[in-house]
């Protein structure tokens, strides 16, 4: 960076240097994390030193936007899923043409012959885990209080001949008494290379998370007894485990099973894809669960019979939405926003209203009403919202289960590159037929 003057160019590209410093901070950190390190955000906090520098660089220039739109990125970085978003946006930070200023190289110093250090010699473990018979998932979702079984299946690449145990531990940084990871111990197999071995032990989750927690997250490391002197032991393949310990009997959301274990695996999908902030992305699933919950009690009870106007659809909804503790008084009725007044919002989180009567409502049909309310979204400084559409067409046919009326819908900024909006659909069955008059149907 000497190299350039002190001009817009080189204030630019003086900025650029920094912001890729604090990148490689979070690239450590997320390493760190995944691999259980003992104060991993040391790394996270060094990288929002590092920006505050950027800030002072060349403060005002131009293009100082796209400088603040990362900057705040990196200060609001909660989750190692973040990182990479943050890595493309500096790909798209527009540099300058430099102008270089006239260096005369260095004589060259005439170099010393090193050693020839022996080499180390490389063993690869490739890891595989299941639990209770089926391939670990990302993440994985069991109950607490409950023994599993957990298998694990090793192809190792060579076995070192001093070395008579590979062992394989688990290390994180959870709270220790609240789990019981099996450790794995395989003596040297007989035979040639590569070996394959394998062994299940018991998997212990003592305490649920809650709902809204992010997973606990174990890293299996590898390591050979007695040490096998030059040899590096690296494990590959399934070795983080990611597991969330949710117990529906003790923390009900909406009140019907099969809707909290839906938004659990939305909850997860919305993390990978969409940036926002815990207290948002939490707001975000409590609306979605109250309103699953709503469309679960309408397959139940067929709460919404007949057909039904948007406006007599939204006095149903507020009021069954205000009965829930976890809403109450916090729903907004008709708030305005984007030049526009929308139907319901909670902590900020748009709901908008719609009410097909004269089809069965798909995922597809849903999606045609989802540019009004990203617009909704877009002009209430959020990254999410939410669309409920009441289904009153005549039913010839069983809806089918709650939880394939649920779904997320990423909107893509129009203009290529850049922040999605994340909407939450339901699609709630109502003007359902009697199940007695399906069964006259098939035989007729």
């Amino acid at each position: 960076m000497d190299r350039f003057p002190e001009s817009a160019a080189g204030l630019r590209y003086r900025q650029f240097a920094i912001l890729i410093n604090a990148l490689s901070f979070l690239v450590r950190w997320v390493t760190a994390v995944r691999s259980g390190e003992i104060d991993a955000d040391r790394f996270l906090r060094s990288a929002r030193v590092a920006i505050r520098e950027s800030t002072r660089v060349g403060a005002g220039a131009q293009g100082s936007q796209d400088l603040t739109t990362i900057v705040s990125r990196i200060s609001e970085v909660s989750d190692v899923d973040q990182v990479p978003d943050i890595a493309r946006l500096l790909l798209c930070f527009p540099l300058p043409l430099p102008m270089f200023v006239e260096v005369h190289p260095p004589m060259l110093a005439r170099r010393i012959p090193q050693p020839e250090q022996n080499r180390s010699e490389i063993v690869v473990a490739f890891a595989s885990f299941q639990i209770d018979g089926t391939p670990f998932t990302d993440p994985q979702t069991i109950r607490p209080e409950i023994l599993h079984d957990l298998r694990v299946d090793i192809i190792v690449s060579q076995w070192p001949e001093e070395a008579k145990e590979l062992v394989l531990e688990a290390v994180s940084v959870e709270p220790a008494d609240a789990y019981d990871l099996p450790k794995f111990s395989f003596v040297r197999p007989s035979g040639k290379p590569p070996h394959s071995v394998s062994q299940t032990g018991r998997l212990l989750l003592h305490y649920p998370t809650a709902f809204y927690a992010r997973p606990l997250q174990f890293t299996y490391r590898a390591r050979f007894l007695p040490a096998a002197g030059e040899s590096e032991l690296l494990v590959q393949g399934h070795r983080h485990l990611r597991v969330q310990c949710f117990d529906p009997a003790r923390e009900p959301q909406s009140g019907y099973a099969i809707v909290d274990e839906r938004i659990l695996k939305v909850r997860d999908d919305v993390r990978r894809v969409v940036a926002m902030d815990d207290t948002e992305l939490n707001n975000f699933f409590v609306l979605l669960s109250a309103i699953g919950g709503v469309a679960g009690q309408s397959l139940q009870g067929n709460i919404f019979a007949g057909n039904y106007s948007e406006h007599e659809f939204q006095d149903e909804i507020k009021k069954l939405l205000r009965g829930n503790s976890r809403i109450g008084s916090e729903l907004e009725e008709h708030p305005h926003a984007a030049g526009g007044i929308t139907d319901l919002s909670f902590r900020g989180i748009r709901l908008e209203l719609k009410v097909e009567q004269d089809r069965f409502v798909t995922e597809d049909d849903a999606s045609r009403f989802l540019p009004q309310t990203a617009q909704y979204v877009a002009g209430s400084d959020r990254r999410s919202g939410m669309l409920a559409v009441l289904d009153c067409s005549s039913k010839s046919e069983a809806p089918g289960t709650v939880d394939n009326d649920i779904f997320v819908k990423v909107v893509p900024p129009p203009n290529g590159p850049g922040l999605p909006i994340c909407i939450g659909v339901v699609i709630i069955r109502g003007n359902l037929a009697k199940p007695s008059s399906l069964s006259a149907n098939r035989h007729a």
